[in-house]
């Protein structure tokens, strides 16, 4: 061997002895539980067959088209009776409530003709809207998102949070929710034309979220410098005037006018317009026990890392939704009727399910290492799918106090919790029909099938982590007298 060689094999053998004197062990070698419990880090999110994200998706609509009660009740009647009679040859509707996204249902009431009837197609139309929602955010996501993401996301829009119960109806939200939602995202994807025409019609049927359209679009400018962020506001404000103008002769006038409700024990109760303290309105929309978007809409709190990461590609995405989404609050929580009327959870907040169906999925399929974070993540999926399961198939059971006296004493159920909407039929001992057994048992499963990766990894780390505590309280000095 040559002089050079020597000290070469030298260093080799070196490096040999401090790698095997610095070898890492993990912090369970020394427990028992080290060889049987396999390390959560290593476990990879099991991916979503095509076959089987399509199947539910369908096997989910038919459920939500023949099995869901549905009816035609508040706004929703004013508008199915405006545009019946506008049919029937009776002159303009001269309802206060915008027609841009009920319009669309014309094909429906008039196949009501030829089967079933107008009102049975009619209460159906949203699921309709829901639907071509559905295909729309697929195509505008596809490529971005991780598939198995994209199908949590897709999935859990149905099952969980607060768009479930606006389809057993004829509200106007559904509609503007699924318009915006698309358009934000075609908006991200630089398809202006189909971004504009969406946002156009989605925020001229709900015009107080003209805000939250200002906010998103107001951003996205600032970051990129571009003018071409006016023409979404500068559509639905052309709509929505364009519409009064037609209907009501004057391009400002929206026919809410005086628009008040009763006088109950609340001090700013019965008063017109925009007239709630801001602060009181925006604290009940967030944190009330009946109206709350903390608890309606859970998946809204989760921002951790490993699901974040998996969101990078779609952030812009996320942020337009979050900003819309904070501007509708800001704007309805100084509305008289901040709560929606006598509905079932914050009616005007149903874009929240978008965002908060996207980041749920996104944590159930790469959900945190560390126990309590997985245990929140796991939590908040339990109170959604709960949020969506009461949705669909208890309504506003239980709720008669709140019309009593002229809704009197309707605050109790947005504050007090035994009168919530989500905890009424635990309360008061609700009864289920087979067609709610349906719904709650592909609820609970598809659910259960996206939540795959979460429920592995609560049940390792908890295994774990309880264990090593065990074993080291196990070993602790023991007391004396």
């Amino acid at each position: 061997m040559s002089d050079r060689s020597a000290p070469r094999a030298d260093i080799e053998t070196g490096r040999r002895r401090v790698s095997r004197r610095r070898r890492p062990e993990s912090r369970d070698t020394e427990s028992p539980l080290a060889d049987i419990t396999p390390s959560p880090d290593q476990q990879p999110a099991t991916n979503i067959p095509n076959r089987v994200l399509w199947g539910l998706l369908a096997l989910g609509l038919l459920v939500l088209f023949f099995i869901l009660p549905h009816g035609i009740e508040g706004d929703g009647r004013l508008r199915f009776d405006a545009l019946q009679g506008w049919l029937a040859g009776h002159g303009m509707p001269d309802t206060k409530f915008p027609l841009v996204g009920s319009v669309p249902s014309i094909p429906l009431m008039l196949l009501g003709h030829l089967g079933a009837s107008p009102e049975w197609w009619v209460s159906r139309y949203n699921v309709v809207v829901y639907a071509a929602g559905l295909g729309l955010l697929y195509v505008l996501l596809r490529g971005r998102l991780p598939h198995d993401v994209l199908g949590a996301f897709l999935l859990l829009l149905g099952t969980t949070a607060m768009l479930p119960n606006s389809l057993t109806g004829f509200g106007a939200e559904t509609f503007s929710a699924m318009a915006v939602g698309t358009g934000l995202a075609a908006w991200s994807a630089g398809r202006w034309k189909t971004a504009v025409l969406l946002l156009g019609v989605g925020v001229a049927n709900l015009p107080a979220s003209f805000v939250g359209l200002a906010l998103a679009m107001g951003w996205w400018a600032w970051r990129v410098k571009r003018i071409r962020a006016l023409a979404p506001l500068v559509t639905s404000a052309g709509l929505w005037m364009l519409e009064n103008t037609v209907r009501r002769k004057s391009a400002l006038s929206s026919g809410y006018g005086n628009d008040h409700g009763f006088q109950t024990l609340l001090p700013y109760s019965g008063l017109p317009g925009f007239s709630y303290p801001t602060f009181y309105g925006v604290l009940s929309l967030l944190l009330s026990f009946g109206k709350g978007l903390l608890f309606f809409a859970p998946g809204l709190v989760l921002a951790f890392g490993r699901g974040l990461e998996a969101l990078r590609s779609v952030t812009q995405i996320l942020v337009l939704w979050m900003l819309y989404l904070a501007g509708m609050v800001l704007v309805y929580g100084t509305w008289w009727a901040w709560y929606g009327g006598f509905t079932w959870g914050p009616r005007f907040l149903i874009f929240a399910s978008l965002p908060a169906s996207l980041l749920l999925a996104a944590q159930v399929r790469r959900p945190p290492r560390a126990l309590p974070a997985v245990s929140v993540v796991l939590a908040a999926l339990v109170l959604s799918v709960w949020v969506g399961i009461d949705g669909q198939t208890f309504g506003r059971f239980a709720q008669t106090v709140c019309t009593a006296n002229d809704y009197y004493l309707e605050s109790f159920c947005w504050y007090v919790p035994e009168f919530s909407v989500l905890w009424t039929p635990f309360v008061f001992h609700a009864h289920l029909s087979w067609g709610n057994s349906i719904l709650i048992a592909y609820a609970a499963g598809v659910t259960s099938y996206v939540a795959h990766p979460v429920l592995r990894q609560w049940t390792v780390t908890a295994y774990r982590d309880l264990g090593l505590t065990w074993a080291a309280y196990s070993r602790r000095t023991p007391w004396r007298f």
